[in-house]
């Protein structure tokens, strides 16, 4: 991705925002290295899809969303085009601390509300990023204003913290097909199912039922970007059937695989 922002310069309350326009071209992704900034950071694609590991949390964005990284979190990212339109494009925005207060201080998906959207195109056009006049300023604090009203989405992780549960959590991430119920689990990890419940809710605020359909939701929007059929990502996520696939992705999304799939044609 174009014109990143790794900290050249630091920002400060008289310039606390910087809005950069990213874009890639080609179908490979574009990986990031962990890195850590003391500004927060927002991306937001608005085309192709952004796959971001931050702290304990994995975000899958796609289009619309707003994918926000608290300061000082290490992160990385990779960008994926997908066979309609190989590229990537969105935005990138950096806020100095002092601006980050009220926002949350964990790795979260947002909503992109119709303003927000329509801020950030103007936003877009500062010279050099950047608010140039007490206009540009008044617009960047309305976009805050959305962000502090932005709902969260369904669409992040949480890994929990104890190793044989982070284990359990990355195979599961992996293979989100494997069926593998409560009692297998808990007899491969040695606990009770009642243990694994508790500590498996406690870490990541899901069941486990609740963390695999979003584990399967998040494996299926790479699926369909990459260009895979509706029918094909049910069945390799192990639905039996492509409409529980599609009630699924309807019911968190908002619109159906198919729909997601075109979005950039």
């Amino acid at each position: 991705m174009g014109n990143n922002y790794y900290g050249e310069k630091r920002l400060t309350d008289e310039m606390p925002i910087l809005v950069s326009a990213q874009h890639a071209d080609g179908n490979a992704s574009r990986i990031k290295y962990v890195h850590h900034h003391p500004e927060g950071q927002i991306y937001i694609p608005l085309q192709g899809l952004i796959v971001i590991e931050a702290g304990d949390v994995r975000q899958v964005l796609p289009r619309g969303r707003l994918g926000w990284i608290p300061p000082n979190m290490p992160h990385g990212a990779s960008a994926h085009g997908n066979t309609i339109k190989p590229g990537l494009a969105g935005y990138t925005v950096h806020l100095a601390p002092s601006l980050c207060a009220k926002l949350p201080t964990q790795s979260r998906v947002m909503s992109m509300s119709p303003l927000a959207v329509s801020l950030l195109e103007r936003m877009s056009s500062w010279p050099g990023g950047m608010p140039a006049d007490a206009a540009g300023l008044r617009l960047m604090t309305v976009f805050l204003d959305e962000m502090h009203m932005a709902e969260e989405e369904p669409l992040h992780l949480i890994m929990p913290s104890h190793p044989r549960l982070q284990a359990m959590a990355m195979e599961i991430a992996e293979n989100p097909a494997d069926e593998t119920d409560l009692d297998d689990w808990a007899g491969k990890l040695g606990w009770s199912r009642r243990s694994l419940t508790r500590h498996f809710r406690h870490q990541t605020g899901m069941s486990l039922v609740e963390w695999r359909q979003v584990a399967r939701l998040q494996k299926g929007m790479e699926l369909l970007n990459g260009g895979a059929s509706v029918t094909t990502v049910a069945l390799s996520l192990g639905y039996d059937s492509v409409s529980s696939f599609i009630a699924l992705f309807r019911r968190i999304l908002g619109t159906t695989p198919a729909r997601f799939a075109q979005q950039d044609a």
